[in-house]
């Protein structure tokens, strides 16, 4: 399954497509793909943040901080024991909206920031999770 099959395209055309085929996603559009995800029944085995400076095609990890040095924004759900695959898609789409609306917090980049934040998403199906020792999407 490939993203356009599984994004509306005015929704692939509003994000950014690194070189390397993933997606980054302003965080309205973020929330947005969470919720597809779950709908399709694929986790979200984590997240993080990404700083496109403006007027650049390549991303950064590394986002300057309003004090301190640049952080990395992570995050990363790991199915739990017994846990079935619907409430492990749940919890992680949970788990990601929750990052999303947590970061960053209003006081942590600097007010004058070129560029734009966000969100890149790594998902996968149950049936590539399962039989391929979670191999991402």
């Amino acid at each position: 399954m490939t993203s356009d099959d599984i994004f509306p395209t005015e929704l692939t055309d509003r994000s950014f497509q690194a070189s390397n085929g993933e997606f980054g996603w302003n965080r309205e559009d973020a929330r947005l793909v969470v919720s597809i995800l779950a709908r399709r029944q694929l986790a979200i085995l984590g997240g993080e943040l990404w700083w496109l400076p403006d007027e650049t095609t390549a991303w950064t990890g590394l986002i300057p901080q309003r004090h301190g040095p640049a952080a990395v924004y992570p995050w990363e759900t790991v199915q739990m024991k017994g846990e079935a695959w619907a409430a492990y898609v749940e919890r992680c789409a949970s788990e990601s909206l929750q990052s999303i609306a947590r970061w960053p917090a209003p006081d942590d980049l600097p007010a004058d920031l070129p560029g734009r934040i966000l969100y890149n998403l790594t998902w996968v199906a149950e049936t590539e999770y399962s039989n391929n020792g979670a191999e991402a999407l």
